[in-house]
């Protein structure tokens, strides 16, 4: 690789070291380490950006000049930035191979683009992963794109007799089945997984292509068709479909069962397809899960044992959210608490450099299936230390953030103590010291999980390495309706999920995001005004900028109160001050 590719991949790992700030206590000592990982990352970032200004990008646009060896130290980079397990830097990959896919386009270059269209696929995908838990134009455009990338190369199957490159067959192939992970329809991945499974066994392409790994293209193949198992219950599948998947799952499954250490990610959905077909009952199956979750190794963090630690406690919450009778059960309940807690403790243990990809898919699962019921640790309690587990220096960002949300709630009740009185819970309370108390509170969480929905995105490391590109901005901005979602489904968060939806939106309704705030709609409107106001300085501010300049030029975007509050001076430095901290 060249100079720049090596350093900018230094680079971004030394960024992800840096962003892990979960550990460090609130000492003064802690304080002023993080104050430095900031400035280094900012330093860092960039230089990214002109690495990528001054070398990639220049080398894009001049491509169909480029000698074979700069094709593949870009290939090189590319697979550095995206090894499926510690994605780097997804878009720049992504980036790359398009750009690649364009050029034997042109050229004319079957098996390369053959190869390209496969690449672009599997970038899409992990980038479609981002946007996992919400349902949106953009987040089904995401998937379809990788769709089409995929069946662009499975549709090359058609010359698998004349193609003379056992590699570019393998694509073709690997193409065919990765169709299905980006097909959200569970009906129709089988119908995929079905025509891949009759086509990896047919002797007419094994024949053609005896040196490609048949065996586990039918291992992936049936792995892939035994996760559809949920649709088995539906009743749309026909006779040879619905015996496909079983036939997938104890192909998959069932040799774990008998193994001394057997990888619990593949035994477990063996256990649950056979409560699902009525083989065991449901006692059965959730001792069985218990014993999974409490014998896998405390001190790992390997995949199988990540599985019984964090994702089969989310499972077991949904198992007593969706029957009323296993909920009565304190024995069930006491056992949820006990391995929600252990889930925990694994995730803000968990070393931020290993396997990002697993880890993020954990975080989504977490945040999007979380039960919160009573004698658990509340959704509130569990996602606090999620965000300071993974939202790194934006963490410290919103403790800045909760102190002038705090200093402008205090200036706005003084002028008039009935400002947020159409929130209910701050209108009942008579007592003036105690609805302060309450008001900063609030004010505080707010603050907090405005930009709760970025952890789904797996974006904090992204944005601190380089500038956004557009449509990684286009998913960034979703994370408003994400992080609403989520938190208004939970008694204890519902409070701070119009925040959350709202603060990016213009206060003039002129401008902003999501197009479906609706700001007068909304009894906690005037907090969400306040955070708007925060999150823009927070976010915008640099040490010794004209701080009035900053917020002069926004007029429209902030309440006109706000905007008058900031052109006090005397607000105004105070304001200043909290940001230089």
């Amino acid at each position: 690789m060249q100079e720049y590719q090596l350093r900018y991949i230094e680079n971004t790992k030394e960024i992800a070291a840096l962003l892990d700030v979960s550990k460090g206590e609130d000492s003064e000592t802690e304080k002023i380490r993080r104050l430095a990982a900031k400035e280094k990352i900012d330093a860092l970032k960039k230089e990214n950006v002109d690495l990528l200004n001054r070398h990639l990008f220049t080398c894009l646009d001049e491509l169909h000049a480029a000698s074979p060896d700069t094709i593949r130290e870009l290939e090189e980079f590319a697979d550095v930035l995206m090894d499926w397990k510690s994605n780097l830097d997804c878009g720049i990959y992504l980036l790359i191979h398009e750009s690649l896919l364009t050029l034997y386009r042109f050229r004319r270059d079957r098996n390369n683009t053959i190869k390209e269209l496969y690449k672009v696929g599997m970038g899409m995908y992990y980038r479609s992963r981002s946007v996992q838990g919400i349902t949106s134009n953009l987040t089904n455009s995401l998937y379809f794109e990788g769709e089409m990338m995929f069946s662009e190369a499975a549709s090359y199957l058609k010359y698998f007799a004349e193609i003379d490159d056992d590699e570019t067959k393998g694509y073709i192939i690997r193409s065919l089945a990765n169709t299905a992970i980006c097909v959200r329809d569970l009906k129709k991945k089988v119908e995929i997984g079905l025509r891949v499974l009759q086509i990896i066994q047919d002797p007419f392409y094994q024949q053609l292509a005896p040196n490609l790994p048949w065996d586990v293209f039918l291992q992936r193949t049936h792995q892939q068709m035994s996760s559809n198992r949920a649709i088995m219950s539906r009743g749309n599948l026909s006779a040879d479909e619905l015996a496909a998947v079983l036939e997938s799952c104890e192909y998959v499954f069932e040799p774990e069962a008998h193994k001394g250490d057997p990888n619990v990610r593949w035994l477990w959905p063996y256990y649950e397809m056979e409560y699902s077909c009525g083989f065991v009952d449901i006692d059965t199956t959730l001792d069985r899960m218990e014993r999974l979750i409490l014998e896998a190794d405390e001190h790992s963090f390997e995949l199988s044992d990540m599985y019984a630690k964090c994702q089969l406690p989310i499972y077991y919450g949904t198992l007593l959210r969706r029957n009323e009778k296993l909920r009565n059960r304190p024995k069930r309940m006491r056992f949820l608490k006990e391995a929600y807690d252990r889930m925990l403790g694994v995730i803000m243990d968990y070393p931020l450099e290993k396997d990002i990809e697993y880890f993020s898919y954990l975080t989504v699962l977490i945040i999007t299936d979380y039960y919160e019921t009573e004698g658990v640790p509340s959704y509130l309690e569990i996602t606090s230390k999620l965000l300071r587990k993974l939202s790194g220096i934006s963490y410290l960002n919103s403790l800045k953030a909760m102190k002038i949300t705090v200093y402008l709630c205090d200036i706005l009740l003084k002028e008039d103590p009935s400002f947020f009185d159409d929130i209910p819970f701050i209108a009942e309370e008579t007592d003036p010291e105690k609805k302060k108390e309450l008001l900063f509170r609030y004010g505080e969480t707010c603050a907090l999980y405005c930009d709760f929905g970025l952890l789904k995105m797996n974006m904090e490391r992204l944005t601190h390495t380089r500038n956004l590109l557009d449509k990684e901005y286009e998913i960034y901005q979703l994370h408003t309706v994400s992080g609403h979602d989520d938190l208004a489904a939970r008694e204890s968060t519902k409070i701070y999920a119009d925040c959350a939806y709202g603060h990016h939106a213009w206060y003039s309704g002129s401008g902003g995001y999501p197009e479906g705030y609706v700001r007068s709609e909304s009894p906690y409107r005037q907090m969400t005004a306040v955070i708007a106001l925060v999150a823009y300085l927070v976010e915008n501010y640099e040490h010794g900028m004209d701080l009035r300049e900053l917020v002069d030029t926004e007029k429209r975007r902030f309440s006109p109160l706000l905007i008058a509050l900031m052109m006090d001076e005397e607000h105004l430095k105070a304001v200043q001050t909290l940001l230089e901290q």
